[in-house]
């Protein structure tokens, strides 16, 4: 069920209002859920209630300071949030994304929620709740929660009137009437024009490669360590994630649309790196000697002029760079910039074989071919609002 801001609602017991709403979608895969931030009056406090489309359930849950043990719990689901939609009273705005994670306790009805912002973690406990835990008692003027995106409770892109629920927006009139139905009509006529438009800017996004460093740079998961001045003039940046490789890998490969030259996981050295070259850059993919999430990204210009280790890499890691760039890009990119001063001319390490059953080339194709449609969302997703 869908709410609008202003709703009044009685969830378990006590009755709320919806004071915010947060669009989600789970980039691991496509999944999108809705989230509200209610207040209770009578308990002088706010919490945050999401629903499960998919196990017909709802979650209520509030934000806990500090820390929460999450023993005798069991992962459940992870992915990387990001904001589709945001009304109301949210500190969150279109584009932010999360790594989050969700845990159960034994009876399957506890619950605990991570949430790692670019300013920190984020904590929330809570509890799971059947449909008809949940009431709405009337309705609000506020924005409706599945439409186009706004910050401020005044702007308006639909109707909104009485209890009635119109996807695709509200508008704050005041009053009901003609006024209300000569928007709705106004909606209704501009609601293709705006569809075509979405279609085709899909259409512009598909050309060409997506830059996986401009990605990185943009995206709140990613978290800059540093750059590797090399020869040339060029350089590689280095981010730190708290995705593990497997979830980093198939983020980054979802953000360039699958558009990959190449792509292969390491199987050897015990190390698990994944190496991902496109027509312009080389990536990869790594568990530092630290133990963390690390992501390293160049031109391919820089991989051909400069075999440095990777940032705070094992050797395993080292070993597979130059190994991987020298049997994937090398001879290729020989014909952009020929036998000057590359550090490979005289390469004398193993060379690697493809692998035809690669999961991450695999996952690649797969996207690749999907990248023109959305894919149909399933519901789901108990993640909890900033």
């Amino acid at each position: 069920m869908n709410f609008a801001l202003g709703d009044r609602l009685r969830i378990d017991g006590n009755d709320y209002e919806v004071i915010g709403i947060i669009s989600y979608r789970n980039r691991m895969d496509n999944c999108m859920w809705m989230e509200y931030r209610v207040f209770s009056k009578a308990l002088g406090r706010e919490k945050w209630l999401s629903y499960d489309e998919e196990y017909k359930e709802y979650s209520l849950s509030v934000v806990t300071p500090g820390t929460t043990s999450t023993d005798g719990y069991k992962e459940v689901d992870r992915g990387v949030e990001e904001v589709i939609g945001a009304w109301g009273n949210v500190d969150v705005e279109i584009g932010d994304t999360a790594n989050f994670i969700e845990y159960e306790d034994v009876t399957e009805e506890k619950i605990i929620s991570h949430e790692i912002w670019d300013d920190g973690l984020e904590v929330s406990t809570g509890y799971y709740l059947d449909e008809h835990e949940v009431v709405r008692l009337s309705g609000g003027q506020g924005m409706a929660s599945g439409g186009y995106n706004t910050y401020n409770n005044n702007t308006t892109y639909g109707a909104y009137q009485s209890n009635d629920f119109v996807s695709g927006g509200t508008m704050q009139t005041g009053s009901s009437g003609d006024s209300g139905k000569k928007i709705a009509t106004v909606f209704v006529v501009l609601l293709p024009i705006l569809v075509v438009f979405s279609m085709f800017k899909g259409m512009i996004g598909g050309i060409g490669t997506p830059s996986i460093s401009k990605y990185l740079d943009k995206t709140a998961t990613y978290i800059y360590q540093t750059s590797i001045t090399g020869n040339e003039g060029e350089k590689a940046d280095v981010y730190m994630t708290y995705q593990d490789v497997d979830a980093a890998t198939k983020d980054i490969i979802d953000a360039i649309n699958g558009k990959t030259e190449d792509v292969q996981q390491n199987t050897e050295d015990g190390d698990n790196s994944v190496a991902i070259l496109t027509k312009k850059e080389y990536c990869l993919i790594y568990t530092s000697e630290d133990g963390e999430t690390l992501v390293q990204v160049s031109t391919r210009k820089y991989a051909y002029y400069n075999d440095d280790d990777p940032y705070r890499s094992r050797t395993g890691t080292r070993r597979y760079y130059r190994r991987y760039y020298y049997s994937r890009g090398y001879s290729s990119d020989y014909s952009s910039w020929g036998s000057t001063n590359s550090p490979y001319d005289s390469y004398s390490g193993d060379t690697l074989s493809s692998n035809p059953y690669d999961a991450y080339s695999s996952y690649a194709g797969s996207v690749r071919q999907s990248s023109t449609t959305s894919r149909s969302s399933s519901g789901g997703g108990t993640s909890y609002g900033k």
